[in-house]
């Protein structure tokens, strides 16, 4: 007798931030978006976690990004609603846009940054 069982697998493309200020960067991230300085991105809010979405019509609401304080660094994953899994193109402009959020506005607080796909 076989079993077949169906699954897919899904990648979680997230972004690891190697700093010594785990929880200050992510208060200072969502601060910036909450004073609207980050005019593209916007907060929303789950029962537990705080997230962020880009705001542009085209991109609003398709995928949110999860922060994570753990030793020595923050973890930022890149999840969806559910059932409504973004494209990689869009996962891949999220991906871009948030990396250009942290370089340009973040770059003194953290020694290093990864991408993993």
């Amino acid at each position: 007798m076989y079993i077949c069982i169906q699954f897919k697998i899904i990648r979680i493309m997230k972004i690891e931030i190697y700093t010594d200020f785990g929880q200050a960067l992510i208060d200072k991230i969502f601060k910036y978006v909450e004073d609207d300085s980050a005019k593209t991105w916007e907060i929303r809010e789950g029962k537990k976690n705080r997230y962020l979405t880009h705001k542009p019509d085209q991109w609003y609401d398709k995928a949110l990004f999860k922060f994570n304080n753990e030793k020595e660094k923050v973890i930022i994953e890149l999840t969806w609603w559910k059932d409504k899994e973004p494209t990689e193109y869009i996962k891949g402009c999220y991906m871009g846009r948030l990396t250009e959020l942290l370089l340009n506005n973040f770059s003194d607080k953290f020694g290093k940054f990864e991408i993993i796909k």
